[in-house]
């Protein structure tokens, strides 16, 4: 059967929590509130960036945290608005790419979880992801993101293939590692039992050393303040999975903030 080609998340998203279900989101949220309560941290407002279907909102609005979520997938955040809708949280939700941020903001605290940060595929594309959530934290405050090594992807992804039936539909995926250009693939197929027409996406991400992150992070306007590895305390390295980064933005730094109306770009409880 041909498949119909869509761009990333585009069929995906009507399936990602479940196929995500094994995720622990509760886990998650908690682990980076500790991270953050390690430098002495405690969030007040609050953006989620590639939030998704908005699992990891639903825990910081339950933590009580005041929250904003942005991703650059339409699909998704619809998702996320019908879930919005569901449950009666609301929770502004944004159209927006990493790279491009402005007119968000100000907040205090930036999270972009479950290596998001990986689809960004050039450093050029790492330096002006930081440079954009730079500008939209307000001066002496906090970004944590996380990213999948290579040790990941050789142990978990280096050439996997599964298939999977769920309430509507059912999927086959190809998860593959590219060693020498550094890219890990996820090929999705996906039928919809009420269509005829099969989707295909296919997800890249870039494996960054560990070092080149750091680089980037060097040369941009935040301070690391951690790496740790995986969901512990420990230091981050090659060795590991995955990595969170703590990263502050400076209490003196010289950039202007671009805070601007989120009205304009607010998707009302239709969220990407």
């Amino acid at each position: 059967m041909n498949a119909v080609q869509r761009q990333p998340y585009e069929g995906l998203a009507a399936i990602y929590d479940y196929v995500m279900r094994h995720v622990d989101y509760p886990d998650w949220a908690a682990h980076v509130c500790a991270l953050f309560a390690r430098f002495g941290h405690h969030p007040r407002h609050s953006i989620d960036l590639a939030c998704g279907t908005g699992s990891t909102l639903f825990e910081l609005h339950r933590l009580g945290q005041q929250v904003s979520g942005a991703d650059a997938s339409a699909a998704m955040l619809e998702v996320a608005r019908q879930r919005l809708a569901q449950t009666g949280v609301e929770i502004p939700l944004f159209h927006r790419d990493l790279r491009q941020l402005a007119g968000l903001g100000p907040f205090d605290t930036a999270l972009c979880l479950y290596d998001s940060f990986n689809y960004l595929l050039t450093p050029e594309d790492l330096d002006r992801a930081l440079s954009e959530i730079s500008s939209i934290l307000l001066p002496g405050n906090f970004f944590i993101f996380d990213i999948c090594t290579e040790k990941n992807s050789l142990r978990h992804f280096r050439d996997v293939r599964d298939e999977e039936r769920g309430p509507g539909f059912s999927y086959r995926r190809h998860s593959f590692y590219d060693r020498e250009g550094r890219r890990q693939f996820n090929r999705f197929h996906i039928r919809f039992d009420n269509r005829e027409t099969e989707l295909a996406e296919c997800h890249v991400q870039r494996i960054y050393p560990v070092d080149e992150i750091i680089a980037r992070i060097e040369a941009s306007p935040f301070e690391l303040q951690g790496s740790f590895d995986g969901f512990t305390f420990a230091r981050g390295s090659e060795a590991s999975e995955r990595i969170h980064f703590v990263l502050q933005r400076p209490a003196d730094a010289g950039a202007t903030l671009r805070a601007g109306p989120h009205a304009p770009q607010e998707i009302p409880h239709r969220p990407t």
